[in-house]
Parts: C-alpha cells; sequence; structure tokens
C-alpha cells in the first residue's frame, strides 16, 4: 500500500510504500510545483524524507492533510485550535465514532495551550515572524512562555543564506548546495494529530498550522514564514466578529460583566475589514502561485477547502439582528452550566449546514465586502461561527469561565469527507 507522505520540514510530497518500507514517487516540489516520476528509492528508511529531512514515523504510516489556520494575532485562532482539539477529544458524542492522538512531537505543545485555557488563562498572541538566521524555532517558541502575551515582532530583511560553521543549512529538493526559500526565517512550528475513523479504522494524519495575519501582507513572505499554505489542504480564515466598528460600539453599549472589559481592548478588535480582505487576497495569490492555478478559475474544492470562522460570536448575542439567534449562544452564555454536550455543538450536517447559512446572511450585513472578497477566490467557502472560550478575556488576561461555544462544528464537517481525507490524491 502506498502512502501520500508530506514532510513537513521541506515540504516535499512524496509517496511511501509500507509494504516495501522505500519512496516510490515525487508528487510535487518546493512551492508546489509539480513534478514528474523519478527513480524508486530502495535504501532502508530511517525515518528521514529522500531530501534527507527527519521526519515522524507516523507520517510515514498514513496520509497527511493540512489544515490552515489564517487570522490577525489577536483574532483568538490559537485559543480557537486548542479550544477546537480540547473540545472533541472530550466530547461523549465524538468519542464514539472518532480517536483522536496528538504526534510524539506535538503533545508538549498541545498539553500546554490545553493547560493555560483550562485554566482560564489567555494564550499569548502568535507573534510575526521575521529574519532569524539559521535559529530553529522549537515548541516552546512558537507558544511563547505560559501566561504571557508575546511582543510583536518586526521583521527584519533576509540576507543572503550562507553556510555558518557546524550548521547544516536546509537544502531544496533536488537542487545540491541551494537552501530552501524558507531558509533562516521563522516556519510555524504544526500541531499533528492521528484521526481514526472507529467504523472503518481508517487514519489520517491532520498538521494545523497556526499563521498570523501579520505574515501575509506579503505573499513572498508568507511563503517564506509559513510555506504550508503551499501544501494545504484546507484554509480556515478566522475572522472577529467585531471587524464593522460600528456594531463594536452597540456592542460596547451592550456589555456585560463576561466581555466588558474585552471590548474595551482596543489591540484585541484592531483588525479591519481592508487588512482581512487584504489578507484573504494574499493568500489566494500565494496559493495560486505555488500550485500553478488559473488567476481567472475560482479555487474550488477537491482540489482546497476554504472555511472561514467567525470567532468570538459570544459577541453577537449582543446586537439584535434576525440571525443572532441561530448564530450565537445566549446571552447568559458565560453564566450557565454546561450543556449536555459539551458546548453547543451541531452534530448533524444539516443543522450545520443552516447555521453555516445564517452566518453567511449575518457577514453579508455586518461585513458584506469580506464575503465579496472571499466569493471572488473561494466560491464555496462556508461560515461557522465559534467562540474557542465562550466569553471575552479580563483585563489581567483571565477568563471568567471556559465554555467553548460551536468550537467543534468545522471539524465534524471537515470529518464528514473522511474518506477524501484519507484517499490518495
Amino acid at each position: 500500500m502506498t502512502v501520500r507522505i508530506i514532510c513537513l520540514n521541506c515540504l516535499a510530497e512524496f509517496k511511501f510504500d509500507r509494504s516495501r518500507r522505500s519512496w516510490v514517487w515525487v508528487l510535487r516540489q518546493q512551492n508546489g510545483a509539480f513534478a514528474t516520476r523519478v527513480a524508486d528509492y530502495s535504501n532502508k528508511v530511517d525515518r528521514r524524507c529522500p531530501n534527507g529531512c527527519e521526519i515522524d514515523e507516523e507520517m510515514l504510516d498514513y496520509p497527511t492533510r493540512v489544515i490552515g489556520f489564517v487570522g490577525e494575532s489577536a483574532s483568538s485562532k490559537t485559543h480557537l485550535i486548542a479550544s477546537m482539539l480540547y473540545s472533541i477529544m472530550n466530547d461523549p458524542v465524538l468519542a464514539r465514532e472518532w480517536s483522536i492522538i496528538p504526534s510524539r512531537k506535538s503533545t508538549k505543545m498541545l498539553a500546554a495551550l490545553e493547560n493555560q485555557l483550562s485554566n482560564r488563562q489567555a494564550i499569548g498572541y502568535t507573534q510575526k515572524r521575521g529574519y532569524a538566521g539559521n535559529q530553529r524555532q522549537t515548541m516552546d517558541s512558537a507558544i511563547g512562555a505560559p501566561g504571557m502575551n508575546r511582543p510583536q515582532g518586526q521583521r527584519i530583511p533576509a540576507p543572503p543564506v550562507r553556510q555558518l560553521p557546524g550548521v547544516q543549512t536546509q537544502r531544496a529538493p533536488g537542487v545540491p548546495g541551494q537552501a530552501h526559500a524558507w531558509s533562516g526565517w521563522q516556519p510555524r512550528t504544526p500541531i499533528v494529530v492521528k484521526v481514526t475513523s472507529l467504523s472503518t479504522r481508517r487514519t489520517v494524519n491532520l498538521a494545523f498550522v497556526d499563521v498570523a495575519g501579520e505574515d501575509v501582507a506579503d505573499a513572498e513572505i508568507a511563503a517564506k514564514v509559513s510555506p504550508h499554505l503551499a501544501v494545504a489542504d484546507f484554509i480556515w480564515f478566522v475572522v472577529p466578529s467585531t471587524l464593522n466598528k460600528q456594531y463594536l460600539a452597540i456592542m460596547q453599549q451592550h456589555a456585560n460583566a463576561a466581555n466588558e472589559d474585552s471590548l474595551h481592548n482596543a489591540v484585541e478588535h484592531s483588525q479591519t475589514v481592508g487588512r482581512t480582505n487584504m489578507m484573504i487576497d494574499q493568500i489566494a495569490k500565494l496559493w495560486r502561485e505555488a500550485n500553478a492555478y488559473p488567476l481567472h478559475l475560482p479555487i474550488e474544492p477537491p482540489r482546497l477547502h476554504v472555511s472561514t470562522i467567525v470567532a468570538k460570536s459570544d459577541l453577537l448575542s449582543l446586537i439584535n439582528l434576525p440571525e443572532t439567534g441561530i448564530v450565537a449562544p445566549p446571552a447568559d452564555w458565560a453564566d450557565t452550566p454546561f450543556s449536555s454536550n459539551g458546548g453547543g455543538n451541531l452534530y448533524q450536517r444539516a443543522q450545520i449546514d443552516y447555521r453555516s447559512d445564517a452566518t453567511r446572511s449575518l457577514v453579508r450585513k455586518l461585513f458584506p465586502a469580506v464575503d465579496s472578497t472571499l466569493s471572488i477566490h473561494f466560491p464555496w467557502n462556508r461560515y461557522f461561527p465559534v467562540s474557542a472560550v465562550g466569553c471575552g478575556k479580563r483585563s489581567d488576561n483571565s477568563y471568567p469561565v471556559f465554555k467553548p461555544y460551536a468550537a467543534v462544528d468545522p471539524m465534524i464537517f471537515m470529518l464528514d469527507l473522511f474518506d477524501e481525507l484519507w484517499a490518495d490524491r
């Protein structure tokens, strides 16, 4: 049996013959450029890809799919990844259908994120990446020290790549002596989980990549600090519910104890419609260039699935629009006990579709320009309203409660496509 493998270091795509323990295909070179069949690699595999990168043993056993979370630093996307995985691993209904196990290298990072949320402490902002010479990003530097908000870094232009004494420089696939385009930069460290269907006993690896929107202000820089987006199977844009500042003012007027501090935090709600549209456009540009995708054609599934998560959806209960009763949790969500399913999740595809359509209708009222930009590049985009924590952050970086709302809906929708995830492409 052959399995599609993505090396999460050099991003080359291969096929791995599990019975022969050998590499048999090179599907795509760096940055998504298509390649032709190459000679069979029959040497014994020592957990390295054909380009020499160290690779997790888990990646050799099952197909890998890459999911990119894209949003600005304060959009709560890191909270969302941790909350989503925490919720699905602790949901008694989903536990009867799925087994989710973090990879060895991701366990430490995921545990640190979950501990902060379960202790009702805010996770630090995703720091903007810059040039770091030959320093390698560690898992600790990806999440920051517990309880700390990491300051926004300033991008420094990258000097020419040079080999330092005693330092092994990463090489581009098939080009001896040439470094990766992202060598010396600080690429994101994915969180990798192994998902198994209990009914079919089929397994797939899901690699979640957290990308700061500030990184994608320039598609060239995005390709260096977030190159995983070039081989992504899913892209989830994370857009806060407070983009429209007129509605933000209404929310501030009707704020309650659970979100008053958060709503008056200027940094937390600084993302604008203009920057969001630019972020979406730059990601589309990066993905098209990397995959030689025609500029005039919309990007469609199954090649790439795109969804937009309307984050901090608990704040939508503070405005009076017909859709908010479907999209947002009740106004007293943070004051009530946990719901029976743990977080307002919808388990039926028809119900998820209904809430997605209501969210689309609401987005077209709150920030219609964002929906228009998404429609140009990704007309099959879906919307998911989610609150990663269920309430606003206090001034001391803590939360009154940790009660996610609808955090599992995007995962349920993706796992509904499990046969497609598992199949080779």
